[in-house]
C-alpha cells in the first residue's frame, strides 16, 4: 500500500467501489494490503463481499436452468458477458452479477414468441426479450447478440454476425459441472467493445466492464488477427473509442502492450476515464428520457459527433419500431 493510503476515506470508497460493480475485486486487494481500515467499514465490506459470492451461487444455477430450457427446445445458445466473463477471473466469485444474457439461435418472431409462450406479457426491445422467471435474476433473452444506433454501420454488423454465428453457437466451455455456450475470443473482442460503447452513450461505463476486457485481453494475450479486429472496429465506427479504451487498459489497469488490440489515445481513454463515475437518473417518460439523454451526451459531441446527433433520432425511432413489431407479433401469433 503507498503511503497515501492513509488519507483514504475508507467509506467512500466503499461506495465507489460498489457503484462501479468492483466492491468484491476491491476488497480481495485490500485484504492482501491489510491496511489500517475502521471496523465499520470493514465489517460492511466483508458482508459486500459474502453477498456477491452468493449471488453468484444462485446466478450461476439460474444461467444453467435457462440455457437447458432453449437446449430443449432445439435450440443452441450463447452466454454473453457477465457470468461467462467471469470465467476468466482467477477468483470468479468475487466479481459483481449482474443480468444473464443469452443469445438465443434463431430468428426474432420465434424466440419471441417461445417467450411469450412462457410469460405473456414479457418486454422486448430491438435485439432481446425480458424472461422475467427468477425472482433474484433476471434474464434477458437476446436474438441479436447487440446492435448500432448507426443503421448503416448496424447492417454491416449483422451481416458480419450472420457470418460468425454458427462458430459461435458451437463453442462450448465447461461451466459449473456442465457445459455452456460462449463466445470465441476473436467475436468477444469485437462484442465487448460494441457492448461497452453502446452504453458509454446511456448508462456510462463501469469499471466492471473495463476489467471485464482487462480479463479477455490477457486470456487473448495478443494471440490474434489484430488487423481484422481493428478493421471490424473501423467499419462499425468504433475504433477511436477502442483506442480510447486501451489506453485505459495500458495506463489504468496496466496491461502488456502486446495485450493491447490498437494504438492506445491519451485524449480519448481521459475522456472516457472522465464519464465513469456518471449515473444519471432517467425519466420513465419516453419523450423526457430522450431529451435528457441528449443533454448528458452534449459534452461528448466534439469526439463522437455523430453518435449523439443520432441517438435521440433511434430512441424515437425505436418507439416507433416496438409498435410495429407489437402489431405483427399479435397478428403472426394468432395465425399461430
Amino acid at each position: 500500500m503507498p503511503a497515501s493510503a492513509k488519507a483514504i476515506d475508507w467509506q467512500d470508497f466503499l461506495s465507489y467501489s460498489n457503484r462501479q460493480g468492483i466492491v468484491g475485486l476491491v476488497f480481495n486487494g485490500v485484504e492482501r494490503a491489510n491496511p489500517n481500515i475502521n471496523k465499520d467499514s470493514l465489517l460492511e465490506w466483508i458482508s459486500l463481499e459474502q453477498l456477491v459470492a452468493q449471488k453468484n451461487i444462485v446466478t450461476n444455477k439460474c444461467l444453467i436452468e435457462v440455457s437447458d430450457f432453449f437446449k430443449k427446445k432445439n435450440r443452441r445458445s450463447c452466454i454473453l458477458k457477465g457470468q461467462a466473463n467471469g470465467l476468466m477471473y482467477p477468483h470468479p466469485e468475487l466479481r459483481s452479477p449482474g443480468d444473464v444474457d443469452i443469445w438465443v439461435e434463431g430468428n426474432q418472431t420465434d424466440i419471441i414468441r417461445t417467450v411469450l409462450k412462457v410469460v405473456p406479457d414479457a418486454h422486448y426491445s430491438i435485439h432481446h426479450i425480458k424472461f422475467p422467471v427468477f425472482k433474484d435474476v433476471s434474464i434477458e433473452v437476446h436474438y441479436r447478440p447487440i446492435y448500432l444506433l448507426n443503421w448503416f454501420r448496424d447492417k454491416k454488423l449483422q451481416k458480419y454476425i450472420n457470418v460468425i454465428e454458427d462458430r459461435q453457437f458451437s463453442n462450448s466451455v465447461s461451466f459449473e459441472g456442465g457445459v455452456i455456450g460462449c463466445l470465441t475470443d476473436d467475436f468477444n473482442a469485437v462484442y465487448q467493445i460494441l457492448h461497452m460503447y453502446d452504453h458509454f452513450f446511456s448508462t456510462r461505463n463501469n469499471f466492471k466492464q473495463y476489467i471485464d476486457y482487462y480479463y479477455l485481453l490477457k486470456k487473448i494475450g495478443g494471440d490474434c488477427d489484430k488487423k481484422e479486429i481493428k478493421r471490424h472496429f473501423e467499419d462499425f465506427g468504433v475504433l477511436k473509442y477502442a483506442s480510447g479504451i486501451m489506453w485505459i487498459m495500458k495506463e489504468i489497469l496496466g496491461i502488456e502492450e502486446i495485450c493491447l488490440l490498437v494504438a492506445a489515445n491519451k485524449k480519448i481513454g481521459r475522456a472516457i476515464l472522465r464519464e465513469s463515475d456518471y449515473f444519471g437518473t432517467h425519466s420513465s417518460n419516453n419523450l423526457i428520457y430522450v431529451f435528457q439523454q441528449f443533454y448528458a451526451n452534449l459534452r461528448l459531441i466534439s469526439l463522437f459527433p455523430s453518435e449523439v446527433l443520432i441517438s435521440p433520432l433511434f430512441l424515437v425511432w425505436h418507439q416507433w419500431w416496438r409498435l410495429k413489431t407489437k402489431l405483427s407479433l399479435r397478428k403472426r401469433i394468432s395465425e399461430g
